[in-house]
């Protein structure tokens, strides 16, 4: 499962199950996501969700700036177009959020130590 996060100093204030398709965020009406923020532009970023080629249980998160005036950033760096992780930064206007992927698998791996014989 998909999850954005909505994060306000630090502190997860809401959270977004994200299924497969096409997700927007604007000021305008009509957004998956509206932001009233006026940093914001009316159709300011789109994220699309799809399945993995490779594995059906992965999915292939990318993010799309619509062209917007104060831009789009992942991690601090201005972007354009793409491709998410678990645990990217993303900014939008004065809003920022984070990718959760539930199947990422980070921080769940077990690490054996096998003494030299």
């Amino acid at each position: 499962m998909i999850k954005l996060k909505h994060i306000v100093n630090g502190v997860v204030v809401s959270e977004i199950d994200m299924q497969i398709g096409e997700y927007t965020i604007g000021r305008a009406k009509g957004n998956s996501l509206q932001l009233d923020d006026g940093a914001v532009s009316s159709q300011h970023a789109r994220f699309n969700i799809e399945r993995s080629p490779y594995m059906d249980s992965i999915f292939d998160i990318t993010l799309d700036d619509l062209g917007s005036t104060n831009g789009t950033y992942v991690n601090s760096d201005k972007i354009s177009n793409i491709r998410l992780k678990h645990n990217d930064q993303i900014r939008i206007g004065t809003h920022e959020f984070k990718i959760f992927d539930a199947k990422a698998g980070i921080g769940t791996q077990t690490e054996f130590y096998v003494p030299d014989e």
